[in-house]
């Protein structure tokens, strides 16, 4: 099977956060951000440590509680 090249696993990202050299990678959930990687691989970011993916995994948008809204949303860069 042909690894993906460069996938980004956060489109809300200012920088984004790219996922290389998995077998596949399907975006679960657009809204939240949530996807299936397989194949393990790397996560690379500017403003974060690269981290090495050994099986397949998911990854999803951290999310941060609002005390104003009382609500969780999407954590930002």
């Amino acid at each position: 099977m042909q690894e993906v090249k460069k996938v980004n696993v956060a489109p809300s990202s200012t920088d984004g956060h790219f996922v290389e050299k998995a077998k596949k990678v399907v975006n679960l959930d657009k809204v939240n951000e949530t996807f299936l990687v397989d194949g393990g691989g790397f996560l690379t970011t500017k403003n974060h440590t690269t981290l090495e993916m050994e099986e397949d995994c998911i990854i999803t948008c951290q999310n941060v509680y609002n005390p104003f809204l009382k609500s969780f949303e999407k954590s930002m860069d």
